[in-house]
């Protein structure tokens, strides 16, 4: 049986369908969980790219709440029918705070990585041009830029303890062989 044969066979989908009465709004709103993974991955490197790199992955893990609410309340009917597209609003924020980023990460990261902070709303648009849908295709690409920020970023500052190497008072130092008494 082909993959896509068995995800709609699956007994979930089935149940989340009967749930919403339209797959539209499901699969839309299962996209926040791709906002949370990419912010979750991102915020540990971001955070060390100072405020702006912080803004920058927690508006990402905004994103989350933003689009599944957003999905949910796409018929006119619903309560919160106002925010049905807000998760446009916070991928648009989000490439602004790539700039933010972009300037706050210092001279540790390398320049490259600090490009494409500041790139991160025309590349959104890109995502979104290139795949044609929204908002699959700009969180593909923040995806792909998420991986080359945390492979690209500078090692976190190590602490004094850890930096430190292990002595012991009655034996050899390790670094030069000598009896300490």
């Amino acid at each position: 049986m082909p993959l896509w044969k068995w995800v709609f066979h699956y007994r979930a989908y089935f149940w989340a369908r009967e749930a919403v009465h339209d797959p539209y709004i499901v699969f839309g709103a299962l996209a926040a969980l791709s906002f949370l993974a990419i912010g979750l991955a991102l915020l540990p490197d971001l955070r060390r790219a100072g405020w702006g790199g912080a803004v920058m992955a927690w508006l990402v893990l905004v994103g989350a709440p933003v689009t599944a609410l957003s999905y949910l309340n796409t018929p006119k009917e619903a309560p919160l029918h106002f925010l049905w597209g807000a998760e446009a609003l916070v991928l648009i924020a989000v490439g602004l705070a790539g700039i933010l980023a972009a300037v706050t990460a210092g001279s540790r990261w390398r320049l490259w990585v600090r490009i494409v902070l500041g790139l991160t709303l025309p590349l959104l648009v890109a995502g979104t041009l290139a795949t044609g849908y929204w908002p699959h295709g700009p969180l593909v690409v923040l995806g792909v830029e998420a991986i080359a920020i945390i492979l690209a970023a500078p090692e976190a500052a190590e602490s004094p303890q850890r930096s430190r190497p292990h002595s012991d008072a009655a034996g050899p130092s390790s670094d030069t062989g000598i009896t300490s008494r």
